[in-house]
Protein backbone atom coordinates (compact mmCIF):
# COMPACT_ATOMS: atom_id res chain seq x y z
CA UNK A 1 0.00 0.00 0.00
CA UNK A 2 2.89 2.38 0.70
CA UNK A 3 4.03 1.99 -2.90
CA UNK A 4 1.05 3.67 -4.47
CA UNK A 5 0.81 6.24 -1.66
CA UNK A 6 3.94 7.92 -2.95
CA UNK A 7 2.96 7.50 -6.60
CA UNK A 8 -0.44 9.06 -6.00
CA UNK A 9 1.13 11.97 -4.13
CA UNK A 10 3.29 12.84 -7.08
CA UNK A 11 0.35 12.47 -9.44
CA UNK A 12 -1.58 15.17 -7.60
CA UNK A 13 1.39 17.51 -7.82
CA UNK A 14 1.56 17.78 -11.59
CA UNK A 15 -1.49 16.54 -13.39
CA UNK A 16 -4.59 18.07 -11.86
CA UNK A 17 -5.42 21.50 -13.26
CA UNK A 18 -8.07 23.99 -14.26
CA UNK A 19 -6.20 25.48 -17.21
CA UNK A 20 -7.76 26.51 -20.58
CA UNK A 21 -9.46 24.00 -22.88
CA UNK A 22 -7.08 21.84 -24.88
CA UNK A 23 -4.59 21.67 -22.01
CA UNK A 24 -3.23 18.11 -21.77
CA UNK A 25 -1.61 16.47 -18.77
CA UNK A 26 0.32 13.18 -18.90
CA UNK A 27 1.65 11.36 -15.86
CA UNK A 28 3.36 8.06 -15.14
CA UNK A 29 4.77 6.74 -11.86
CA UNK A 30 6.45 3.44 -11.08
CA UNK A 31 8.32 1.92 -8.17
CA UNK A 32 11.79 0.44 -8.04
CA UNK A 33 14.26 -0.74 -5.40
CA UNK A 34 11.53 -2.05 -3.08
CA UNK A 35 12.91 -3.20 0.29
CA UNK A 36 10.23 -5.43 1.79
CA UNK A 37 12.20 -6.00 4.97
CA UNK A 38 11.61 -2.43 6.21
CA UNK A 39 9.08 -0.95 3.76
CA UNK A 40 11.36 1.31 1.70
CA UNK A 41 10.90 2.06 -1.99
CA UNK A 42 11.87 4.52 -4.72
CA UNK A 43 9.26 6.34 -6.79
CA UNK A 44 10.17 7.28 -10.38
CA UNK A 45 7.74 9.85 -11.80
CA UNK A 46 7.46 11.52 -15.21
CA UNK A 47 4.94 14.23 -16.05
CA UNK A 48 4.21 16.62 -18.90
CA UNK A 49 1.74 19.49 -19.32
CA UNK A 50 1.13 21.22 -22.65
CA UNK A 51 -1.48 23.20 -24.59
CA UNK A 52 -2.53 21.69 -27.92
CA UNK A 53 -2.65 25.20 -29.39
CA UNK A 54 1.13 25.34 -29.02
CA UNK A 55 1.04 28.06 -26.37
CA UNK A 56 2.87 27.66 -23.03
CA UNK A 57 0.82 26.15 -20.20
CA UNK A 58 -0.47 28.71 -17.67
CA UNK A 59 1.60 29.34 -14.52
CA UNK A 60 0.80 27.12 -11.54
CA UNK A 61 -0.25 29.40 -8.68
CA UNK A 62 -1.01 26.96 -5.84
CA UNK A 63 -0.63 23.23 -5.19
CA UNK A 64 -1.42 21.31 -2.01
CA UNK A 65 -1.58 17.53 -1.58
CA UNK A 66 -3.57 15.87 1.24
CA UNK A 67 -2.45 12.43 2.45
CA UNK A 68 -4.66 9.76 4.08
CA UNK A 69 -5.17 9.64 7.82
CA UNK A 70 -2.35 7.64 9.38
CA UNK A 71 0.28 8.60 6.81
CA UNK A 72 3.04 10.95 7.84
CA UNK A 73 6.69 11.46 8.61
CA UNK A 74 8.18 9.40 11.41
CA UNK A 75 9.26 11.50 14.37
CA UNK A 76 12.73 9.95 14.18
CA UNK A 77 13.32 12.01 11.02
CA UNK A 78 12.00 15.30 12.42
CA UNK A 79 15.25 16.39 14.05
CA UNK A 80 18.35 18.41 13.31
CA UNK A 81 20.42 15.62 11.76
CA UNK A 82 17.93 15.40 8.88
CA UNK A 83 17.35 19.15 8.46
CA UNK A 84 19.09 21.19 5.79
CA UNK A 85 19.98 24.83 6.45
CA UNK A 86 18.85 26.87 3.37
CA UNK A 87 21.94 29.06 3.71
CA UNK A 88 24.18 26.09 2.93
CA UNK A 89 22.37 25.55 -0.38
CA UNK A 90 22.60 29.20 -1.37
CA UNK A 91 26.41 29.23 -1.30
CA UNK A 92 28.06 29.12 -4.72
CA UNK A 93 28.48 26.72 -6.38
CA UNK A 94 25.15 25.07 -5.49
CA UNK A 95 25.61 21.52 -4.23
CA UNK A 96 22.97 19.30 -2.56
CA UNK A 97 25.78 17.19 -1.06
CA UNK A 98 26.16 19.90 1.59
CA UNK A 99 22.87 18.55 3.00
CA UNK A 100 23.29 14.91 2.11
CA UNK A 101 21.37 13.59 5.15
CA UNK A 102 18.30 15.67 4.18
CA UNK A 103 18.30 14.89 0.45
CA UNK A 104 15.29 12.70 -0.43
CA UNK A 105 14.60 13.29 -4.16
CA UNK A 106 16.31 14.42 -7.38
CA UNK A 107 15.38 14.92 -11.01
CA UNK A 108 14.92 17.51 -13.73
CA UNK A 109 12.29 20.01 -14.82
CA UNK A 110 11.71 21.59 -18.24
CA UNK A 111 10.72 25.26 -18.32
CA UNK A 112 8.97 27.17 -21.09
CA UNK A 113 9.62 30.93 -21.30
CA UNK A 114 7.96 31.73 -24.62
CA UNK A 115 7.57 34.19 -26.26
CA UNK A 116 10.69 35.77 -24.73
CA UNK A 117 12.85 32.64 -25.17
CA UNK A 118 11.85 30.41 -28.11
CA UNK A 119 13.35 27.10 -26.94
CA UNK A 120 12.58 25.26 -23.69
CA UNK A 121 15.39 24.71 -21.21
CA UNK A 122 15.92 22.32 -18.32
CA UNK A 123 17.16 22.46 -14.75
CA UNK A 124 18.25 19.94 -12.15
CA UNK A 125 15.90 19.64 -9.17
CA UNK A 126 16.76 18.45 -5.66
CA UNK A 127 14.31 18.13 -2.76
CA UNK A 128 15.55 18.29 0.83
CA UNK A 129 13.94 18.17 4.26
CA UNK A 130 14.33 21.26 6.49
CA UNK A 131 13.23 22.50 9.90
CA UNK A 132 9.60 23.49 9.90
CA UNK A 133 8.26 26.96 10.54
CA UNK A 134 5.61 27.59 13.24
CA UNK A 135 2.48 25.65 12.33
CA UNK A 136 4.23 23.03 10.19
CA UNK A 137 5.88 19.64 10.75
CA UNK A 138 8.79 20.34 8.42
CA UNK A 139 9.80 22.38 5.40
CA UNK A 140 10.67 21.05 1.94
CA UNK A 141 13.49 22.86 0.14
CA UNK A 142 13.61 22.70 -3.65
CA UNK A 143 17.10 23.46 -5.04
CA UNK A 144 16.79 24.38 -8.73
CA UNK A 145 20.05 24.43 -10.74
CA UNK A 146 20.22 25.39 -14.45
CA UNK A 147 22.11 22.68 -16.34
CA UNK A 148 23.05 25.01 -19.16
CA UNK A 149 23.74 28.76 -19.40
CA UNK A 150 20.60 30.84 -19.52
CA UNK A 151 19.90 34.52 -18.82
CA UNK A 152 16.37 33.63 -17.69
CA UNK A 153 17.14 32.60 -14.09
CA UNK A 154 19.90 31.66 -11.67
CA UNK A 155 20.05 28.72 -9.29
CA UNK A 156 17.67 29.21 -6.37
CA UNK A 157 16.09 27.60 -3.33
CA UNK A 158 12.29 27.47 -3.09
CA UNK A 159 10.40 26.39 0.02
CA UNK A 160 7.24 24.40 0.68
CA UNK A 161 6.01 22.87 3.93
CA UNK A 162 4.46 19.79 5.53
CA UNK A 163 1.52 20.49 7.86
CA UNK A 164 -0.19 18.07 10.28
CA UNK A 165 -3.92 18.00 9.43
CA UNK A 166 -4.83 14.91 11.44
CA UNK A 167 -7.79 14.95 13.81
CA UNK A 168 -10.03 12.23 15.31
CA UNK A 169 -12.35 10.94 12.62
CA UNK A 170 -10.68 13.05 9.93
CA UNK A 171 -10.01 11.86 6.39
CA UNK A 172 -6.49 13.25 6.09
CA UNK A 173 -3.25 12.95 8.03
CA UNK A 174 -1.10 15.79 6.72
CA UNK A 175 -0.79 18.08 3.74
CA UNK A 176 2.16 19.01 1.55
CA UNK A 177 2.19 22.61 0.33
CA UNK A 178 4.45 22.70 -2.72
CA UNK A 179 6.54 25.57 -4.10
CA UNK A 180 5.20 26.45 -7.55
CA UNK A 181 7.29 29.28 -9.02
CA UNK A 182 10.85 29.45 -10.32
CA UNK A 183 11.79 33.13 -10.07
CA UNK A 184 13.11 34.71 -13.33
CA UNK A 185 15.92 37.26 -13.57
CA UNK A 186 14.33 39.21 -16.44
CA UNK A 187 11.44 41.53 -15.45
CA UNK A 188 8.18 40.50 -17.12
CA UNK A 189 9.40 36.98 -17.92
CA UNK A 190 7.23 34.04 -16.85
CA UNK A 191 8.67 30.56 -16.43
CA UNK A 192 6.07 27.86 -17.11
CA UNK A 193 6.56 24.31 -15.83
CA UNK A 194 6.29 21.99 -18.86
CA UNK A 195 7.86 18.70 -17.71
CA UNK A 196 8.93 16.98 -14.50
CA UNK A 197 11.15 13.92 -14.11
CA UNK A 198 11.69 12.94 -10.47
CA UNK A 199 13.17 10.06 -8.45
CA UNK A 200 12.06 10.00 -4.82
CA UNK A 201 14.29 7.75 -2.73
CA UNK A 202 13.16 8.98 0.70
CA UNK A 203 15.27 8.98 3.85
CA UNK A 204 16.58 6.03 5.83
CA UNK A 205 17.88 5.58 9.35
CA UNK A 206 20.19 2.79 10.50
CA UNK A 207 19.36 1.41 13.95
CA UNK A 208 20.47 -1.57 16.01
CA UNK A 209 17.10 -3.21 15.37
CA UNK A 210 17.33 -2.63 11.62
CA UNK A 211 16.74 0.16 9.11
CA UNK A 212 13.84 2.57 9.29
CA UNK A 213 12.12 4.27 6.34
CA UNK A 214 11.05 7.90 6.72
CA UNK A 215 7.26 7.61 6.14
CA UNK A 216 4.56 5.74 7.99
CA UNK A 217 2.03 3.61 6.13
CA UNK A 218 -1.67 4.20 6.80
CA UNK A 219 -3.70 1.26 8.01
CA UNK A 220 -6.52 0.21 5.72
CA UNK A 221 -9.78 1.17 7.52
CA UNK A 222 -12.86 -1.05 7.77
CA UNK A 223 -14.36 0.78 4.80
CA UNK A 224 -11.39 -0.44 2.72
CA UNK A 225 -11.07 3.12 1.41
CA UNK A 226 -8.22 5.62 1.76
CA UNK A 227 -8.83 9.33 1.12
CA UNK A 228 -6.57 11.60 -0.93
CA UNK A 229 -7.09 15.22 -1.82
CA UNK A 230 -5.63 18.06 -3.84
CA UNK A 231 -6.21 21.81 -3.80
CA UNK A 232 -4.80 23.60 -6.82
CA UNK A 233 -5.14 26.55 -9.13
CA UNK A 234 -3.48 28.01 -12.20
CA UNK A 235 -3.04 31.73 -12.67
CA UNK A 236 -6.36 33.35 -13.53
CA UNK A 237 -8.51 30.52 -12.17
CA UNK A 238 -10.32 29.85 -8.90
CA UNK A 239 -9.16 27.29 -6.35
CA UNK A 240 -10.28 23.74 -7.20
CA UNK A 241 -10.57 21.07 -4.52
CA UNK A 242 -10.53 17.42 -5.55
CA UNK A 243 -11.18 14.50 -3.21
CA UNK A 244 -10.80 10.82 -4.03
CA UNK A 245 -11.32 7.60 -2.06
CA UNK A 246 -9.15 4.70 -3.20
CA UNK A 247 -9.88 1.02 -2.60
CA UNK A 248 -7.09 -0.48 -0.51
CA UNK A 249 -6.95 -3.75 -2.45
CA UNK A 250 -6.91 -2.10 -5.87
CA UNK A 251 -4.39 0.33 -4.44
CA UNK A 252 -1.98 -2.54 -3.80
CA UNK A 253 -2.53 -4.24 -7.14
CA UNK A 254 -1.98 -1.15 -9.32
CA UNK A 255 1.09 0.77 -8.10
CA UNK A 256 1.59 2.48 -11.47
CA UNK A 257 -0.84 5.04 -12.88
CA UNK A 258 -1.01 6.95 -16.14
CA UNK A 259 -3.41 9.68 -17.11
CA UNK A 260 -3.84 12.06 -20.00
CA UNK A 261 -6.51 14.04 -21.81
CA UNK A 262 -8.06 17.51 -22.19
CA UNK A 263 -8.60 19.57 -19.06
CA UNK A 264 -11.27 22.26 -19.33
CA UNK A 265 -11.23 25.54 -17.41
CA UNK A 266 -15.02 25.58 -17.45
CA UNK A 267 -15.43 22.06 -16.10
CA UNK A 268 -13.02 21.06 -13.28
CA UNK A 269 -14.73 17.67 -13.03
CA UNK A 270 -13.32 16.76 -16.46
CA UNK A 271 -9.97 15.89 -14.87
CA UNK A 272 -9.28 12.25 -15.68
CA UNK A 273 -8.51 9.96 -12.73
CA UNK A 274 -7.22 6.39 -12.95
CA UNK A 275 -9.93 3.75 -12.70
Amino acid sequence: MGRVLAATAVAFFVVVSSAPAELVGEFDARLTDVKRSYGAYTVVADARVYDTSGQPPPPLAHATVHFPHGAGLRRAFLRERFYCDPGRLLRYPPDPERCRAAHFAAGTIVLDARPHIPDPFSADLHLLLAKGQPGSLASVLALVIPNQFTPAYAYQVLEGRLVDDSRPGGRFGYRLELPTRVQPLIPGLTLHLAELHLEIRGLRLNRRRGRLFWTKLPSCPRSRKLSFGADYSFEGSEMIRKRRRVDCRRFVRRPSVHREGPISRASPTSVMWPR
